[in-house]
């Protein structure tokens, strides 16, 4: 297991990424080394400075017969990935595996292909070529990459400059997903704390929007969690039309709730909606196997999936996203590819296609014993490429894409949409082009300051975040300095 000096530089933190996408979690940062595992093999990883505008980025390896030297000389603010590209291509050609996505290990791998389509203009196949060749990209992952921030970019450009974006977290779930990492706790076992915590987010939103001095243009809207439908139906309504009293909601303001679980779907929910103004919502089966919903703990079946989109759809909801999950637990290719023909039979207006990601506060990660890692998974790889396709065929297109932590075969998540449907808030988020007001338990704040992002979390304990909202009001109000 290789063990990674830092000479010149502490990018500790990308260095710990590319070594977790080789040998998995268990990475070691002391001092100046990176390491993981009990077998050690030096790599020196050397940044020195050249002038002000030049640095050198060297790294070798030398180990029992195996060696690598390679050097480059780039601008300072290219050292970061330039560190993170050749650690990747020695790690390669040690272990023999290549992954996707290359060194591109981040959560936006757009961002590198949209700057590498900006930079070669309509050459498009040199754009290409530069994420196959320098960021070991694969063919396929390079041609989505730069589909996706060609699309990304167009929304973009549709956000009203001095506009925010708003996230209001309730992280209340029916039940706890198996695969689940995120705060949501079960809205039955915790009704003590429902009417507290919708009280608490209420007073944290008109605390902050009270302290404008002009109204804020509001581009986006979404409500998310967890499951806000899990919400009681008179508490979940309360909810929206406190929202609606204290938020500057504007016509073209996008709206979007996270309806999520089947299960917790209806009619009276879909009216309150409504009622908020909402033009978006997500119901997601994740899958249409009931056999595999029952694994991962979803309490809901096909059946009520169905059910909940055609309710949706008769109450004239013309814009539904659903999300389906590739390489679930016992799940086959073929598994899948009919959970999307399912999917694309109810002809929703967007479809976001998830990999697995196994996070260690999961009831599922025990899957992944310690020092094992996802190797890339060619049949996982395939069944995406495929799904793309056919999506791409019944006229959806990738409009946005963002990668996790610890994902099956080192893969991705992406959104597709039919033309004129992405969500402007997926776009936004991920690019970290427009300023979020997060609202609620473990909602993240943050403020755009050119090419800096500064950023202002909520407590992700439900009680402490209760206890502690006027603190976290405090907070807010400095970083937008209202």
């Amino acid at each position: 297991m290789p063990q990674v000096l830092l000479a010149g530089h502490r990018y500790d933190y990308p260095v710990s990424e590319v070594l977790r996408l080789f040998f998995g979690p268990g990475v070691k940062t002391e001092g100046d080394q990176v390491s993981i595992g009990d077998e050690k093999i030096p790599i020196t990883s050397r940044l020195t400075e050249i002038d002000l505008a030049t640095v050198r980025v060297e790294t070798r390896c030398s180990s029992d017969g195996f060696e690598f030297n390679q050097a480059l000389k780039v601008a300072p603010d290219q050292a970061r990935r330039e560190v993170k590209r050749q650690l990747y291509q020695c790690l390669s050609h040690l272990t023999g595996i290549r992954f996707p996505w290359g060194s591109l290990t981040g959560i936006r791998p757009t961002q590198i292909a949209y700057e590498a389509r900006r930079f070669h203009g309509d050459k498009i196949d040199l754009a290409r070529r530069e994420l196959i060749e320098t960021w070991f990209v694969s063919s396929g992952k390079a041609d989505l990459a730069l589909e996706t921030a060609q699309n990304e970019h167009r929304l973009l450009e549709s956000i009203p400059a001095e506009s925010a974006m708003v996230y209001i977290g309730i992280p209340f779930c029916p039940s706890r997903c198996a695969y689940c990492s995120f705060i949501a706790r079960d809205a039955l076992s915790h009704k003590a704390l429902l009417a507290p915590y919708v009280n608490a987010l209420l007073y944290e939103a008109k605390s902050l929007f009270s302290a404008l001095e002009k109204p804020t243009k509001l581009s986006a809207v979404y409500v998310g969690g967890g499951t806000p439908t899990s919400l009681p139906d008179e508490l979940f309504e309360r909810l929206l039309t406190g929202l609606t009293e204290i938020l500057p909601l504007g016509d073209t303001t996008e709206l979007t709730v996270e309806a999520g679980r089947p299960d917790t779907i209806s009619r009276k929910k879909l009216e309150a909606i409504r009622q908020f103004g909402a033009n978006r919502i997500c119901i997601n089966p994740q899958t249409f196997n009931d056999q595999t919903l029952e694994v991962i703990g979803r309490r809901h079946t096909t059946a009520q999936t169905v059910e909940a989109f055609e309710l949706a759809r008769g109450m004239g909801f013309d814009h539904i996203n659903m999300d389906l999950i590739a390489g679930l637990p016992g799940e086959l290719p073929r598994d899948f590819g009919k959970s999307l023909q399912a999917a694309v039979k109810l002809d929703p207006e967007s479809i976001t296609l998830h990999t697995l990601a196994i996070k260690r506060s999961s009831t599922l990660a025990d899957l992944r014993r310690p020092g094992s890692r996802y190797l890339p998974d060619p049949s996982l790889e395939m069944m995406l490429t495929e799904a793309k396709a056919s999506l791409e065929q019944n006229g959806y297109a990738p409009y946005y894409l963002y990668r996790q932590k610890d994902v099956a075969g080192g893969l991705e998540n992406t959104g597709f949409a039919k033309p004129g449907e992405g969500c402007v808030y997926n776009v936004g988020m991920m690019g970290d082009a427009t300023p979020v007001i997060g609202l609620g338990s473990g909602a993240m704040s943050k403020m755009v300051f050119g090419s800096r992002v500064e950023r202002a979390p909520n407590s992700r304990d439900i009680k402490d975040y209760i206890e502690r909202v006027d603190e976290m009001i405090a907070r807010k109000l400095k970083l937008f300095e209202l």
